[in-house]
């Protein structure tokens, strides 16, 4: 399964990484690690989109943030657009078992 993985550190922590050379390596060591599908970066936030189908590989993943950055990235669940209209339609058909 797919998850994006966001995460928005402070300022001063964000500064904090920007000039120091071991915590960059270290989120790059991370970063080669989890091997994602795509990422993207603004100069505040990040966007990791990861798969998996383990919870332990999936806390893995989600750990070097909580680290480096001090923060409780948010994780969901991310489709492709090709698995989108399944997605759709599942969820239509499990709305009509609860009367919408």
């Amino acid at each position: 399964m797919k998850f994006l993985i966001e995460f928005n550190p402070p300022a001063e922590v964000k500064n904090a990484f920007e000039k120091d050379p071991d915590l960059q390596k270290k989120l790059g060591e991370a970063m080669e690690r989890m091997k994602p599908l795509s990422a993207w970066f603004t100069l505040r936030r990040g966007f990791i989109v990861v798969e998996t189908d383990s919870t332990e590989e999936l806390a893995k993943m989600v750990a070097p943030f909580q680290q480096i950055f001090k923060v409780d990235p948010k994780i969901s669940p991310a489709f492709s657009l090709e698995e989108f209209p399944k997605l759709v339609a599942t969820l239509g058909e499990e709305a009509k078992k609860y009367g919408y």
